[in-house]
């Protein structure tokens, strides 16, 4: 196995970034946005913080490298 460069980071870090970074930012932020979609007064609302799960959803998707439907599984 050949020795780690200074801005090399292994597999085990990367994958416990990506852990970290699902726990402590992408589950919060999307619990969050769901529940404003539940205490949201209006149908206009409703429909703002629906559109922005979604963009949410499909951009933390894409920087972890999961589809959509697993990311929305796990939250």
């Amino acid at each position: 196995m050949k020795p780690l460069s200074k801005n090399e980071v292994s597999i085990s870090q990367a994958r416990q970034k990506k852990c970290y970074y699902y726990k402590n930012i992408v589950k919060r932020h999307l619990n969050d946005i769901k529940e404003n979609i539940k205490s949201s007064k209006n149908d206009m609302e409703k429909d703002f913080y629906k559109g922005r799960y979604a963009v949410q959803l499909s951009v933390y998707a894409k920087a972890l490298n999961v589809r959509e439907k697993y990311l929305e599984r796990f939250i």
